[in-house]
């Protein structure tokens, strides 16, 4: 009987050591990482892989109790006096490094082409897990690529077909002139990557066939279109 006593102890002690070097492991990393964003659905893949679920939660709970961390989403959350309304954090969290990368107004805005300037900034990312994320006024969307400086130029050409006139405030004639320019970074290769990700119109690939005959740059956009929807 005393050896049973014995090993439950042991492993209560045990056990509870690992609880508390979990703690310090999570501390740690948001005492290192201030300014950041915490998504659980990546770090209980990654960096806290070891720890199980549910103790990362109350982990994490403990943690935003001492206001070390701030919970901003559901399952997200700001490390240290992060403003969500700071939009250089949230952007360079789920876009840096080839993470992903600001579309619609706000891009447009960037660009020169629009003076809208809209409520809500929305973002490619394949930094998550789940297909859609609202964080504050940023709204985040999966997309499984890896945003490459020639990913990125293609996506940037798509989404002003698509949009095109329909964009608030936009200024055509250098709409125009930055599609013509961006022609030129078109592949079928890159496109049918997009695609299998992004979901666009057919008059978009319309309209990218057209502008592409009359560059005289080669592609088969409508077949790899149409392939792609076929396989959907």
């Amino acid at each position: 009987m005393l050896s049973r006593c014995k090993f439950h102890l042991r492993l209560w002690y045990f056990t509870g050591g690992n609880r508390k070097t979990y703690t310090k492991q999570v501390r740690e990393y948001c005492l290192n990482n201030q300014g950041a964003v915490l998504d659980v659905s990546l770090v209980r893949d990654g960096e806290f892989s070891e720890i199980p679920y549910k103790t990362l939660l109350k982990i994490l709970n403990r943690l935003e109790e001492e206001k070390l961390i701030f919970g901003i989403s559901k399952g997200v959350y700001a490390i240290g006096k992060l403003n969500v309304q700071n939009d250089p954090d949230i952007v360079r969290e789920y876009t840096e490094n080839g993470k992903g990368m600001v579309v619609g107004g706000i891009l447009y805005q960037g660009m020169g082409l629009s003076s809208y300037h809209p409520l809500v900034t929305e973002i490619y990312t394949n930094a998550m897990t789940s297909e859609h994320k609202n964080i504050g006024r940023f709204h985040l969307t999966r997309v499984n690529l890896e945003f490459t400086d020639s990913i990125v130029n293609l996506i940037v050409l798509l989404e002003l077909i698509r949009d095109g006139y329909n964009i608030k405030g936009s200024d055509f004639f250098t709409l125009n002139a930055t599609v013509d320019d961006l022609l030129s970074c078109y592949s079928d290769n890159l496109f049918e990557k997009i695609i299998s990700e992004i979901h666009y119109p057919y008059a978009m690939a319309h309209l990218l066939h057209k502008k592409l005959e009359e560059k005289h740059i080669p592609n088969n956009c409508l077949k790899v279109f149409e392939k792609i929807e076929g396989q959907k």
